[in-house]
């Protein structure tokens, strides 16, 4: 007989969250049974989905240039010219 997983063997397997796996089922992407209330998941139904799977292009790596990016302060920027205003960090003596 076949081994059959349940939602959280099969997200562990396919290294997901198991609302994502309840997704995959509802989207008919995996395909599952339903015994006694409890949903249970072929292991050829994991295995084809694994073949089948296009996973989305991922964005590691893909970061922009530290020089694209605005700088956040400027030189005359009113925030920076604060010097002297509000409660000293150092000790008074």
């Amino acid at each position: 007989m076949e081994n059959l997983f349940n939602v959280n063997q099969a997200a562990f397997i396919l290294k997901v969250h198991p609302l994502t796996v309840r997704r995959y089922i509802r989207e008919r992407k995996i395909q599952a049974l339903k015994a006694g209330g409890n949903i249970r998941i072929p292991e050829s139904a994991l295995t084809a989905f694994t073949k089948s799977f296009n996973p989305p292009a991922s964005t590691v790596g893909k970061r922009k240039k530290a020089g694209s990016v605005t700088q956040p302060f400027v030189k005359d920027d009113p925030f920076l010219r604060m010097e002297g205003r509000g409660a000293s960090l150092t000790a008074s003596q």
